[in-house]
């Protein structure tokens, strides 16, 4: 079976989403599968970017904090007398 990439347009030509072993020159015959609804695949989000979106969502969580009892090491490993 041939090898097969993941691949984008950028208006002029088709690019390689990673990299392809392939000699300079090497004659090709390509077919075109549409992926999704055609949006272009949007960078990687920073760490940065990534700790905001979780410090925000956490903000957005609502849960009682667990009893100060039910975080005992014996109450957690079931080690009871």
């Amino acid at each position: 079976m041939a090898p097969m990439i993941r691949a984008h347009f950028d208006g002029k030509v088709i690019v390689p989403d990673e990299p392809v072993d392939l000699p300079v020159g090497q004659p090709l015959t390509v077919e075109l599968h549409a992926d999704g609804d055609g949006e272009r695949p949007q960078p990687p989000l920073s760490v940065a970017e990534r700790l905001r979106r979780v410090d925000a969502a956490a903000g957005r969580l609502s849960a009682p904090a667990p009893a100060p009892e039910s975080l005992r090491r014996e109450n957690l490993y079931e080690e009871r007398p």
